[in-house]
């Protein structure tokens, strides 16, 4: 009988163990995971951190020692995701998943890109699986209590990546070949290659293989409106106002056909270039 209520005790404060932790509040994690990310280009970087407070601590020199490899956050080692090739400080880096650490110092810093991913903080780093290692100076900024990423496309070609935490902050730049894996992925479909033409024209590429694509999309697309529209902003780009112009007045007419609601994207940008290139204006 003892042993009989030995175990009923016994079954009886499992369960209510159980019970308790099943009941107990989710608390607030010391260095929360956050994440960031940016497109440029066709390029999108993401970066995964946990992120750690000052808590009225000395984080420089102190929390976080000079001269020490350090996961450059809370936790696991930061993460930083490609979805294309990049350069990082001339160096090539393939599209991919990569562990981010630093060496913070007084006066520089190095930015570390190792290609061993999933880590618990940097007690397992290996120097051999180095990437990329990039000297950057570190700069003062306005206090921050939790260390955070930013991500700033600075055009189609360069991203900023910043580190900021307490007064400090570091930034390195992320390159992408932008416009020849635009060439590159430029395919047969009509509706790439205005596309891939627009681009062109908009950012002042090589109009001679704009005109190209605009006039192989002319003629996949039929009597479609946009492609006319490409058309005739390559050939003004070009100074063919004339003939831009007889393209641009071809799209307009072809757009009041159009019942999908895309002309109307383009309405005012086509009547606008009918008006610049000295076309009528009447609907």
């Amino acid at each position: 009988m003892k042993k009989l209520n030995s175990l009923f005790c016994t079954a009886v404060l499992a369960l209510a163990t159980a019970y308790s932790f099943a009941q107990a509040p989710t608390l607030p994690a010391a260095s929360p995971a956050a994440s960031v990310s940016q497109t440029f280009g066709i390029t999108k970087i993401s970066i995964e951190y946990h992120s750690p407070g000052v808590k009225g601590r000395q984080v420089w020199g102190n929390l976080v020692p000079y001269d020490s490899v350090w996961r450059t956050g809370a936790n696991e080692a930061t993460t930083i995701n490609f979805s294309t090739g990049v350069m990082i400080g001339g160096t090539k880096v393939k599209a991919g998943k990569y562990a981010m650490f630093t060496i913070p110092g007084k006066d520089m810093w190095t930015i570390i890109i190792n290609s061993e991913a999933d880590q618990w903080g940097s007690f397992d780093y290996h120097k051999s699986a180095d990437v990329v290692r990039l000297t950057v100076k570190p700069m003062m900024s306005d206090f921050k209590e939790r260390m955070s990423f930013y991500l700033d496309a600075a055009s189609d070609s360069t991203c900023h990546v910043t580190l900021q935490w307490e007064k400090v902050k570091v930034s390195f730049d992320v390159q992408a070949a932008t416009i020849a894996m635009t060439q590159k992925g430029v395919d047969n479909t009509w509706s790439t290659l205005a596309n891939a033409a627009n681009y062109y024209v908009d950012n002042k590429l090589d109009l001679n293989k704009a005109l190209v694509w605009a006039q192989a999309a002319l003629t996949l697309s039929g009597d479609h409106f946009y492609s006319r529209y490409v058309l005739a902003r390559v050939l003004d780009a070009k100074g063919d106002k004339k003939e831009a112009l007889k393209y641009a007045e071809d799209s307009k007419k072809m757009g009041a056909s159009d019942k999908s609601g895309f002309y109307d994207e383009f309405k005012d940008k086509i009547e606008k270039m009918i008006t610049d290139l000295g076309g009528a204006t009447k609907k």
